[in-house]
């Protein structure tokens, strides 16, 4: 049968071949998108011919692991080769999500793809924040991708989250509320519009969750379909969920206990299983016909799957590839069009109510503990790693120890700013606006210097206590990281780092109450006991985490060894929250240094002095006192109190000294290398091994002086250079002085195409870097180019060639593209 309504012409046939011996009826009618007429079956398989909604959503989020002593992440070896798991994860996920590759049969470059731009995403402002201080091109980079959704859609891909992932159904309803509108505050500052939906940790969620997402104007969140006990099929009727799936393709209203209701979408439970256990993301094809398979088979308005962003290439290695692949394969195709929550609510409002299980002892329920959120306060028998014998008893009192310290520092924290401000300084509100200074939007500085143009003048002591106080409810809150409990053993990085900062919140306390805050605090963390002997119980942990330097006295060593042993061109004016006033030196030995500490608002000095004992290294004898002149510390720092991530950044000041090689010096040994290696040629008779070994030693300091210290030869003065003494590696070095020399060229090449991002292509960057990558390899080098691609791509599609109109910088572009790997 045929609707004659329509024009037979420009007809599109979209059915599946396998289906057209089994539907005896068709019908003809008008593509709502284009209007042209497309051949669809009739009745009941009209939805495999129109484009059903996808939404691949990613959670994106890394806990706050800064030392809250100085503001640094300390390093991690477990996280080898990376300083730490930060640095680890976002090179193998967040960088190349947004720089993602889509390869042609014949391996090369066919198109760079923002995979943030078609995935629906949340980013924890934990991270975000991590992120704009170390990454910002990535950074950008994601809230670019959310803007361009908004074009795209209407609606931006980006939601919020919770701010540091605490697990809100167990937190206090103050705590909750603060959680969420930190959250908010965070993602409006940052992507410059309201959020429309939350990502809640672990999808934890009750009715008082519920209640406080609707008051703060949220629209809508993602659950899991294990976390819904019962559906409304029709007015008045409900089934549960054990016997029969939960619907994927239309979102629920839940309810709240004071009678609010939040959409929430549940989603397809063997799709999100399949990209996170199942290997999907190894193959797009296969994730693309397993797509076709749930259109085919259900037939729905929606697809959609809730994961880890982390898999996206970290769990699942060349994840971001596969998914980039998808979303060209969507692109090219008419069975799936990549949306987002927001835009395919406004089209599909829901009707129908969903009632979420109340979890054990009806806390909740969540994603990732089926017991509901018993992970995160008591041994439920959910864990990751660990042996078989292990238990996670320990959760108990951990959470115990923090909740009685949390009531004490909540009571101190009203009483002392009513008492300060009056009823100008609302306890709370003025909380909530210091989530500014936590995502690092305004500095201490400013915004106590605005809080006392709204109530009073506010001298030195005034300051520094009303910072103490928003900073202790700061590190309260970051001590309810859900990573502290999600894993095996109290003596793990996580629940390490949350007692780190309770212990932090009790020093920015104790000095508004005469009650002893740290013992009680002590005494419930005894009850917890590591699984290893070595780790003994929670107090043990925090113990030891009270034994190193303040953050003053940390901050007082780096800035004296920098000045001792850098270099002008690597001195240091700050350390995490610490800033360098003055510097001076007193006597031979003897040191004077003026310290802020830029958080708490404090001035410290301090003197020092250096003592070298025979075969002890080095001896700081250090005297701190504060801005009264009243002695705040005295003690003597070793090298075994240098953290390892400072340790690093000394040898690298003490390197690139070492390998500074002036101009002539430069061209001296270049040539002796050249004549050199021009005796070795055809000569049975090779110099003694020591004698090259030493060289090597010499051709790695040179090369790294060319490209590390500045100097005034030119580019081609330094080629030819280069060259002789990379003719000499090749020929007599080994498999280290080749990685060496790999590392040197690649980082050379990041250099150049940072400048490229920042400033422009011109043909002199251009040239030097075509230069550059010939040198390395014709000599068999083959040093990262992923920074190059990424920066020339906009230009080599074409996006950015208005900028430039040169033949000669188009003839360069031209070659970068083959020398990066470009296709066609």
């Amino acid at each position: 049968m045929v609707d004659k309504t329509n024009e037979i012409v420009n007809t599109t046939v979209c059915i599946p071949s396998q289906y057209l011996s089994t539907t005896p009826k068709i019908l003809l009618r008008n593509d709502q998108r284009t209007s042209a007429p497309v051949l669809c079956y009739h009745p009941g398989m009209e939805m495999l011919c129109e484009r059903t909604a996808l939404i691949l959503h990613g959670h994106f989020y890394q806990p706050p692991r800064e030392n809250p002593l100085v503001d640094i992440i300390p390093k991690q070896s477990s996280a080898k080769p990376f300083m730490d798991w930060n640095e680890r994860i976002f090179d193998d996920c967040y960088s190349i999500n947004a720089f993602s590759r889509y390869l042609s049969g014949s391996g090369r470059i066919e198109k760079i793809i923002d995979n943030y731009e078609y995935l629906s995403f949340n980013f924890g402002p934990t991270l975000l924040i991590w992120l704009k201080k170390h990454h910002p091109d990535i950074h950008d980079r994601i809230v670019e991708a959310d803007r361009l959704s908004m074009t795209r859609l209407g609606h931006g891909n980006a939601m919020a989250q919770a701010f540091n992932h605490t697990i809100l159904p167990l937190a206090s309803i103050q705590d909750a509320k603060t959680q969420i509108l930190w959250g908010i505050d965070d993602f409006t500052h940052r992507f410059g519009r309201q959020p429309e939906g939350m990502w809640l940790p672990e999808a934890a969620i009750n009715p008082l969750v519920v209640d406080l997402l609707v008051e703060a104007g949220l629209r809508f969140a993602v659950l899991s379909p294990w976390q819904v006990e019962s559906v409304e099929i029709s007015t008045g009727n409900w089934r549960r969920t054990d016997t029969m799936p939960v619907p994927y393709d239309n979102p629920f209203l839940i309810e709240g206990s004071r009678g609010g209701t939040l959409n929430a979408f549940f989603y397809h439970q063997d799709l999100a299983s399949g990209i996170s256990f199942g290997h999907l993301l190894r193959d797009a094809d296969a994730l693309y016909d397993y797509l076709l398979s749930i259109k085919r088979t259900d037939r729905p308005s929606l697809i959609h799957a809730a994961t880890d962003g982390e898999i996206y290439g970290h769990h699942e290695p060349f994840g971001d590839m596969a998914l980039a692949a998808l979303v060209k394969k969507v692109a090219d195709r008419t069975d799936f069009t990549f949306t987002n929550y927001a835009t395919y609510l406004e089209n599909h409002q829901a009707t129908l109510h969903a009632r979420l299980h109340t979890g054990e002892e009806g806390k909740g329920s969540s994603w990732s503990c089926p017991h509901g959120v018993s992970r995160w306060y008591k041994d439920c028998g959910c864990h990751t790693g660990g042996d078989d014998n292990w238990n996670q008893a320990w959760r108990t009192p951990l959470r115990m120890a923090f909740d009685r310290l949390a009531e004490k520092i909540d009571v101190l924290f009203i009483g002392e700013i009513e008492r300060m401000l009056g009823p100008a300084g609302s306890p709370w509100e003025l909380l909530r606006s210091y989530a500014q200074v936590i995502s690092g939007f305004t500095s201490t500085g400013d915004f106590i210097d605005n809080l006392a143009k709204k109530t009073r003048p506010l001298d030195y002591g005034e300051r520094a206590r009303i910072t103490a106080l928003l900073a202790g409810q700061k590190f309260k809150h970051f001590c309810y990281t859900s990573c502290g409990w999600f894993f095996m053993d109290i003596g793990g990085i996580e629940p390490r780092q949350n007692i780190r900062y309770a212990l932090s919140a009790i020093d920015c306390y104790k000095a508004f109450t005469e009650d002893d805050l740290l013992a009680p605090f002590l005494a419930n963390l005894r009850l917890a006991k590591s699984n290893r002997r070595a780790d003994g119980t929670g107090e043990n942990i925090a113990r030891s985490l009270m034994e190193g330097p303040s953050g003053i006295a940390e901050a007082s060593g780096f800035f004296l060894i920098n000045r001792r042993l850098a270099l002008a061109e690597d001195f240091h004016d700050s350390y995490g929250q610490f800033s360098l006033e003055a510097f001076a030196q007193t006597s031979e030995e003897g040191f004077s240094l003026d310290v802020e500490d830029t958080y708490a608002l404090l001035d410290y000095h301090t003197e020092a002095t250096v003592v070298t004992p025979k075969n002890d290294g080095y001896l700081l004898n250090i005297r701190i006192t504060d801005h009264n002149e009243t002695v705040v510390e005295t003690r003597q720092l070793s090298n075994a109190h240098i953290p390892y991530r400072a340790i690093d950044d000394i040898f690298s000041w003490i390197d690139h000294s070492l390998n500074r090689v002036s101009d002539n010096e430069l061209r001296r040994i270049a040539t002796d290398i050249k004549h050199y290696s021009l005796l070795m040629r055809n000569n049975r008779m090779m110099p003694k091994e020591p004698y090259y070994i030493e060289n090597l030693g010499t051709c790695l300091r040179c090369l790294r002086s060319i490209f590390t210290t500045p100097n005034l030869l030119p580019w081609a003065s330094k080629r030819e250079s280069i060259c002789q003494l990379l003719e000499f590696i090749i020929r007599k070095g080994h498999q280290s002085e080749i990685a060496i020399v790999t590392h040197i060229f690649s980082t050379e090449i990041d250099r150049v195409s940072t400048e490229v991002m920042a400033r422009r292509l011109n043909y002199e960057r251009g040239s030097y870097l075509l230069d550059v990558l010939e040198v390395a390899r014709s000599q068999g080098l083959q040093p990262s180019i992923t920074l190059a691609q990424n920066a020339l791509y906009p230009y080599i599609i074409g996006d950015r060639n208005n900028e430039f109109n040169a033949p000669l910088t188009r003839q360069v572009l031209d070659q970068l593209a083959v020398a990066l790997n470009f296709a066609p």
